[in-house]
Order: structure tokens, then sequence, then C-alpha cells
């Protein structure tokens, strides 16, 4: 009896380049807003762009839509770009995109210098935060924000904190769904609280919404902080580690949360597998980028220990498809914790 290996596809290295392209081209179509133009009025008139300081010359957004063609995003004439058989996946997972050309292209780009043990030291990495804040949240809305929600639903929240709170918009949210309840937001990019801010003001909930900056490794005690029974925390957390520092973080989130019940924690682990022809979107991109960042990715049995060791019960634990290798772990204080 003979066994056949399992086919694996190589793509071209011309395809690589041109993929690499795409890629660069959606991102900038995303913080354009020209995807969100093609979604809302099915096509895009290269004759009608808008007057004013947002304009762009018809040439160079065509030029910008070329490798979207190319990968069956849009399709294009003279006139006009209208949405491609590709269109409504890439719209999305643009967040996916968006993430990795806008918020870390700058870090991808100095790769080899990053990568250099003698560049190591303080600040020897950047990265376009409101982007990242903004990306987030896209891929955030597509699954993780519909189980919040659920969560939140079966039993209300009091006052919730959002640890790296980012865009703001799930704090505006939880406040739209639930008029009574209070928000505080805490994020350490200087970028993303002003986003936030902005965002709270503009929904008009800056008397139930307060932001500040801060570090999650440094928590102060702050008076808003009293009162709060639920505390959240996406995409973040893997900012706690390595272990020993993770163990204290979680030890402080109950220490200066007097009142918390229980402490919803969103992020994606590591992967535990090869890469392969089945490796799904954005793994390769957020492994290398923390790897890049010296950030130590945890496992969910190294998430689990922690929890364990800092004083936190896991009730239970959600799998997510969108982000991959996403977990929502649902946390209360454990009985007798010190």
């Amino acid at each position: 009896m003979t066994t056949t290996a399992p086919s694996t596809s190589v793509p071209s290295t011309d395809s690589l380049f041109c993929s690499s392209v795409a890629v660069s081209a959606l991102s900038a179509a995303v913080e354009l807003g020209l995807l969100d133009e093609l979604k809302d009025r099915g096509e895009l008139r290269f004759d009608g762009r808008r007057d004013g300081a947002d304009r762009m010359d018809p040439a160079m957004v065509r030029g910008l839509l070329l490798p979207l063609e190319w990968a069956g995003i849009v399709t294009l004439d003279e006139q006009a770009a209208r949405p491609g058989p590709g269109f409504d996946a890439a719209y999305a997972d643009r967040g996916y995109f968006y993430w990795l050309a806008g918020g870390n292209g700058s870090l991808m780009s100095r790769a080899p210098h990053v990568a250099l043990e003698r560049h190591r030291q303080g600040e020897f990495y950047t990265r376009d935060m409101r982007a990242v804040a903004v990306s987030s949240r896209m891929i955030g809305d597509v699954e993780v924000e519909l189980r919040f929600d659920k969560i939140l639903a079966d039993r209300p929240p009091r006052a919730v904190c959002d640890l790296g709170c980012g865009s703001g918009q799930r704090l505006i949210r939880i406040a739209g769904n639930h008029p009574g309840v209070r928000g505080v937001g805490v994020d350490l990019a200087p970028a993303a609280v002003e986003l936030s801010t902005t965002s709270v003001a503009e929904a008009g909930m800056a008397d139930r919404i307060s932001v500040h900056h801060g570090d999650v490794h440094a928590l102060p005690q702050q008076a808003e902080f009293a009162g709060v029974d639920t505390v959240t925390c996406v995409f973040m957390g893997h900012d706690f580690w390595p272990y020993d520092k993770c163990v204290t973080v979680l030890r402080r989130i109950r220490e200066v949360f007097p009142d918390v019940e229980r402490f919803l924690l969103c992020d994606v682990v590591r992967s535990e597998t090869a890469p392969g022809p089945e490796t799904p979107i954005f793994r390769l991109g957020f492994e290398l980028a923390h790897t890049l960042m010296g950030v130590t990715l945890p496992t969910r049995a190294d998430w689990m220990t922690a929890f364990d060791a800092a004083g936190w019960e896991c009730e239970a634990v959600q799998e997510y498809n969108r982000p991959p290798g996403g977990l929502l772990f649902e946390l209360r204080p454990a009985a007798g914790a010190n």
C-alpha cells in the first residue's frame, strides 16, 4: 500500500510580489475611505472626486486601485471603479490589511534593523498606533464585539473599564446599549487616547465615559475605578507578558478595581502548529510583528497557568474564527485569593 503526500501550494514569486503591492494599496484605500465609498455607493467615479483638502487626483485614485483590480477586489474602466468578485471578502477582512501595512508598516520595513540585538534598546521601533486602534476595531467588529454584547446583555454591568481602549468604540457601544452604565478607558498610546476622547465627545457621552493615559504595568489607584464591576481587555493582553510580569499585572487589576466581579479578556494566542497551506489570515503577520517587537506571545495553556497564579478563576473560554487564534476568557476573582 502506498500513500500520497499531501499536496502543497507554493505561490510563485510573481504572485508574492503582486500580492505585497495589493496589500499596500488595500491598506491605503481603507485609510482614504475609498473602500467605504465603494461599499456605500456601489461605484467610485474618477471624474467626481470631491473638492477641498481631501481632493485626490483621479489618476492617483485609479493607480491606487489598479493592484486591487489584479486581486479581483475591484473592476476598473476609464470612468469608474466598481466592486469586483472579491470585494465583499476584502471589505470584511480590511482590518487585517490595514493593521499590517498601515499600523505596522514602519515596523516591518525596519525588520533588519530591529532584529539586531545592538539596536533593541529603549524605543527601538515605531508603529502607527492610531491605525492599530482603528484596524483592531475593524477586526473585532466581525465577531468579537458581538460576543461581548451578548455576555453583557445577559448580565448588564454597572460600570466598565476597558484596558487598552483603542478607538473607544467598545465603551461607546456598551454605554449606548446600557444607558445607566458608566465607562472608563485606559490606553498607553497618546494617539489612541486622543482618538477615543474625540470619539466619546462626538458620541455625546463625555459625561458618562472618561479616558485616561495609563500603563497596565503600573496601574494607579484612581477614583474612577471605584464601583467598576466589569473590566474588559481586547487584543492587548499579550502586552502583559512575559509570565512574571503578567502575573503581577493580573494581581494589580484585582487590587485597583476593588469592586470587580468579572474580567473579560480577549486576545490572540500563539499558534502551536507550523505554518502551511492552511495557515489562516493574520497569524503570520501577528506573530512576526510581535517577534520583532520582542513581545512574548502566550499559548492558551500559558494564560491558564497565569490566571491561577494571579488569583483569577476562569469560568469559560470562547474561541473565535475571526481573528484566527482568538480566545475570550471569562474570569472572576478567585475566592480567598491574596
